[in-house]
């Protein structure tokens, strides 16, 4: 069964309305899963943490998370948890981070203008470098 993000926010807020029914979901339920787009909605709520309502450990909660809510198709998996790390410890945007997971887990480059993917050790070719002159 596919859930998305409502159901990842249940389960990783303290005291979210919808807790106690997403547990008992997990527990009814063996095919639980989502994609990177669940993910991707939850690292932009953990990037605005000055609105937030609670403090959380990005990358832990995530790990814990995909333990519980899979991602499908699975590779996608690694990026995310990259991408929870490179927001929390590099404070990249979101989506920056989410490309830079997916970059990491194929091969560690990417073709792009924005040079925060250097900060994490990514190799970066310039796209600025295909202007003409």
């Amino acid at each position: 069964m596919y859930v998305e993000t409502d159901f990842l926010i249940a389960l990783v807020k303290e005291d979210d309305w919808l807790q106690e029914s997403a547990l008992r979901a997990l527990e009814a339920r063996d095919d639980i899963h989502t994609s990177v787009l669940a993910y991707a909605e939850l690292l932009v709520m953990f990037y605005d943490r000055e609105q937030a309502e609670y403090d959380i450990d990005v990358p832990r909660a995530v790990s814990n998370l995909l333990e519980l809510v899979p991602i499908r198709p699975e590779a996608h998996e690694e990026a995310v948890l990259a991408a929870a790390a490179f927001l929390d410890e590099y404070q990249l945007t979101p989506f920056d981070a989410l490309h830079a997971g997916m970059a990491a887990v194929r091969d560690g480059a990417v073709l792009s203008s924005e040079q925060d993917y250097e900060t994490v050790g990514l190799d970066r070719l310039p796209l600025e470098s295909y202007q003409t002159e």
